[in-house]
């Protein structure tokens, strides 16, 4: 039965990319099922009540995409996400945790030019984040250049927010961190932590700026004008 499941998934999800509308003759027979049996299942895993013809957004194809990695198809399933979905599912975590969110934040600090994937802000935490679309295992090789980004950008991030008025006068407690597709082999490199987008949803219904094993940096300097 998980095979039918996966398949039934993955075809679905190859197929309703960009909203596209879900087709259950196509479905099944991509799937090599029935479509009474696409519909059961995919009814099921989404709780829709009408499928043919309905759009999917980001929330419910990432769910989909999450329960074919429970069924093995992890691969298959999540390279159909595009990299635009993951950076919004991303964003949606952040939102259901409270957070306020920004994708693209673009600033220069008079010395080049930043660009920020999506940052988080609640309370005193910021939340500094690169979203990586691999399609590939996450070896920490790979990660090296992002995590010197991250490292780097982190305090002309915190004077370009706080120049915004983005941020309050108190001390801000600053975490960058790098979101990945698959689960990454380390959860922490130089300081930066690494966390699969599956996993980003529990990560952040825990986190508190006490949390002594994360790598928070504290901050409290004022903004500079010249940051733009």
């Amino acid at each position: 039965m998980s095979s039918h499941v996966a398949n039934v998934i993955v075809e679905t999800l190859k197929r309703t990319v960009n909203n596209a509308r879900i087709d259950l003759s196509e479905i099944a027979q991509a799937s090599r099922t029935t479509s009474a049996m696409a519909d059961q299942i995919l009814t099921e895993l989404t709780g829709l009540e009408t499928l043919s013809g309905t759009s999917l957004s980001p929330t419910v194809r990432f769910k989909l995409a999450s329960e074919a990695v429970r069924t093995g198809a992890s691969e298959r399933a999540m390279r159909t996400l595009t990299w635009q979905e993951f950076e919004e599912f991303s964003e949606e975590c952040l939102a259901t945790a409270g957070f306020q969110t920004r994708k693209g934040t673009v600033f220069n600090d008079g010395s080049r030019r930043w660009q920020i994937d999506l940052t988080g802000v609640k309370d005193q935490i910021l939340l500094a984040i690169d979203c990586k679309h691999w399609e590939s295992p996450n070896y920490s090789s790979k990660f090296d250049r992002a995590v010197e980004h991250q490292k780097q950008s982190l305090q002309p991030l915190i004077k370009y927010l706080r120049s915004k008025g983005k941020l309050t006068d108190q001390a801000v407690w600053a975490l960058p961190m790098i979101i990945t597709l698959f689960e990454p082999r380390e959860s922490f490199l130089q300081n930066v932590v690494l966390v699969s987008v599956g996993q980003l949803q529990s990560f952040l219904d825990r986190l508190t700026p006490f949390s002594a094993e994360l790598p928070f940096i504290s901050d409290h300097v004022s903004a500079e004008s010249s940051i733009s």
